[in-house]
């Protein structure tokens, strides 16, 4: 018995909730690719980058749809 309506996000399209983490990764590529770092520096920053961003991101998407509910 699965309820399939209560997995969707209230009128969101899939691919709109995917979008800013693409976003995202376009911006670290883009920041890192730039660089003149060591090989094995680069990869440290792309993976601290990478995991500090979606933290953020995940709060900020949290943050702005309980603004829309009120």
């Amino acid at each position: 018995m699965n309820n399939f309506n209560s997995r969707k996000l209230e009128g969101t399209p899939s691919w709109m909730r995917f979008a800013p983490y693409a976003a995202l990764g376009i911006l670290i590529f883009s920041f890192n690719s730039g660089s003149e770092l060591n090989y094995f520096l680069r990869g440290y920053f792309v993976i601290l980058e990478a995991q500090a961003g979606i933290v953020l991101l995940y709060f900020a998407m949290s943050k702005l749809r309980t603004n829309k509910k009120e």
